[in-house]
């Protein structure tokens, strides 16, 4: 039994410490054991322990001198009279964001567009008056920037600079550029931090703001990062306020496309003369078959049907039936007025084969005139009237993926040698689907193509296959697109205009009350049958030894033909021939050859 102050073991350790160290050096010695024993036994780190509270003895320090400085500043302030300073005024996350106005340019232009009243009367060489069609036709669209308040985007600023600020990202919101659809927030990052840290937040900041969709862009120009956000309601966009625009009524080309509105509201216009082929793509119901409209739409406000000519490819069969009646069509296998819009996969195959054949025939007249391209031919026909002036032919396929689907290596084939070369001679491409996959927009297809439209897509993978890069499938659908063209970088993203179907019966009424005569000059109807005539009789010649070349091999091909008779153009023209005949078939929904290896037996003894 002990009668101990402290416990045992106290009163047992005390007299060795205290002899040895003393009574002081021996209570801090306990104590660092003490200390010791506690962090190993709670796995503390007693390095960054003490370099906790060095760090933050340094910081209450600075923290108290710093209040000192600024009590002595105000008392100072108070004795000469000052008021003292807002604090944080100049802090650029508590200024206001600049709202740019994008109205100020639609109200310049209006009083220009007013003076365009009736529709502008054309005369030919021929004596054929033809009135381009008129804006009474279409309907207006709303107004650009009624959707939001200047509170509301002021608001939505602040609650986008808080969620990034959230995840400690410092910015300051520039400009905000409100538009039909989209509003683009432009932020200046603090230094030090990524843009690729904002990327990352798409889906974050597509949450607090309570929208579907976020896009992120880099804004060069302005040393910016910009935002587009879809607004909570969108204005239509209508094709009337985009041709009424001066960059449309001043354009002289004849191929003027009225695309959209960008994401400040101005009307965009470009040139498909200058592009010179165009390649549309996007998912189902993304907006495509509309902005095909308006592309027809947009060149018959510009050119008569002398001048321009739309050779229609629609595989579907819906999509552009109403341009039926227009004197604008055109068919290199038949005659002017029997022209309608291919719907066919067989004879699009056959026209556009055709098509190439009155490419060449078109270089061979050039070189003849000794003119580089179509424009120089024209005026030079223009100032010696030797010969008629070569129209623009436009071809314009709604669903690519059908076509390649029945006949794939006749369409590239054609698609390639028209995208090549078609350029100087006036023959432009506009190709539009809706399976943007390598299989149909190929890598022949895609190098030959390089303006680009794609409209919203199912995945990052088919935005790569249109654009070459992500950013698609951001979009919102419904027009929303993005145009790339050969002179940028990078995209732009548009808000494509809006055409109902009874604002292009209107136009088409119109245009065909006027009864203009359907004609195509008639050397390039001569040329292109004696041209496609010559073809046929070399593949008439190469008939009896393609046939026993696959009674040989017991198969056919395009890769076997052109082995053995040195094109793929030749090799292309005796399958036609082949299938025409009814010695090979492809059934529907197949894509192999059937071979009639009796029909050919008895063609072959019958003609030897």
């Amino acid at each position: 039994y002990f009668r101990v102050n402290g416990g045992w073991t106290g009163s047992v350790l005390e007299p060795f410490f205290t002899k040895f160290f003393g009574l002081y050096i021996s209570i801090l010695v306990i104590i660092l054991v003490l200390v010791f024993l506690i962090t190993r036994i709670l796995r503390l780190s007693t390095r960054k322990m003490i370099a906790y509270f060095w760090f933050s003895l340094i910081e209450d320090i600075k923290n108290w001198r710093a209040a000192r400085v600024e009590k002595q500043k105000e008392k100072a302030r108070i004795i000469k009279n000052e008021k003292p300073k807002e604090i944080k005024k100049e802090e650029p996350q508590q200024q206001k964001p600049n709202i740019v106005d994008t109205e100020i340019t639609e109200k310049k232009q209006k009083p220009v567009l007013e003076q365009k009243e009736p529709p502008k009367e054309k005369i030919d060489s021929k004596g054929f008056a033809y009135k381009l069609p008129g804006l009474d036709l279409l309907r207006s669209g709303g107004d650009v920037n009624v959707i939001l308040s200047e509170e509301a985007l002021q608001e939505r600023a602040e609650r986008l600079r808080q969620t990034l600020a959230d995840f400690n990202i410092e910015c300051s919101v520039k400009d905000i550029i409100p538009g039909p659809v989209i509003t683009r927030y432009d932020i200046i990052l603090a230094p030090g931090i990524k843009i690729q840290s904002v990327l990352n937040l798409s889906d974050n900041i597509s949450l607090a703001m309570k929208t579907s969709a976020t896009r992120i862009v880099p804004v060069p120009e302005k040393s910016a990062v910009g935002i587009e956000i879809p607004n909570p309601k969108s204005s239509l966009v209508s094709l009337k306020s985009i041709l009424e625009t001066e960059e449309f009524i001043s354009s002289k080309s004849l191929l003027t496309l009225a695309l959209g509105t960008t994401t400040e509201g101005k009307g965009y216009v470009s040139d498909l003369g200058k592009m010179p082929h165009l390649l549309v793509a996007g998912a189902t119901g993304s907006g495509k078959s509309v902005g095909i409209h308006s592309i027809i739409l947009s060149i018959l406000y510009k050119a008569r049907p002398d001048e321009v000519k739309f050779m229609l490819i629609d595989p579907k069969r819906v999509e552009m039936t109403v341009y039926q009646d227009i004197p604008h069509l055109y068919d290199p296998c038949c005659m002017a007025e029997d022209a309608k819009v291919i719907t066919q996969p067989r004879t699009a195959a056959a026209a556009l084969k055709r098509l190439v054949s009155i490419m060449e025939a078109r270089y061979e007249k050039y070189a003849k005139h000794v003119v580089r391209n179509i424009d120089d031919f024209n005026k030079k026909m223009s100032e010696t009237g030797e010969e008629e002036k070569d129209y623009f032919i436009v071809v314009i396929i709604d669903e690519l993926a059908d076509l390649m689907l029945v006949a794939a290596k006749e369409i590239e084939d054609s698609i390639q040698r028209l995208a090549q070369m078609a350029r100087a001679v006036g023959i432009h491409l506009v190709l539009a689907t809706q399976r943007p996959s390598t299989n149909v927009i190929t890598g022949v297809i895609k190098a030959n193509f390089p303006a680009r439209i794609a409209f919203q897509t199912t995945s990052n993978i088919d935005s790569r296959v249109i654009l070459d890069t992500i950013g698609a499938e951001d979009l919102i659908g419904k027009g929303d697109m993005l145009f790339l063209t050969p002179s940028e970088s990078r995209p732009v993203r548009l808000q494509g205009a809006f055409v109902s179907t009874k604002e292009a019966s209107n136009v088409v009424k119109f245009i065909s009350e006027q009864e203009f005569p359907r004609i195509y000059e008639p050397i390039i109807v001569e040329t292109s049958a004696s041209s496609v005539a010559t073809m046929e009789d070399k593949a008439n010649k190469d008939l009896i030894p393609a046939l026993k070349l696959i009674l040989e091999r017991r198969r056919v091909s395009q890769d076997l033909l052109k082995a053995n008779f040195g094109s793929s153009a030749r090799a292309t023209n005796i399958l036609s021939v082949l299938e025409m005949k009814e010695f090979i078939s492809k059934p529907e929904g197949t894509n192999r050859w059937e071979i009639n290896f009796a029909k050919i037996e008895e063609y072959i003894l019958s003609n030897q």
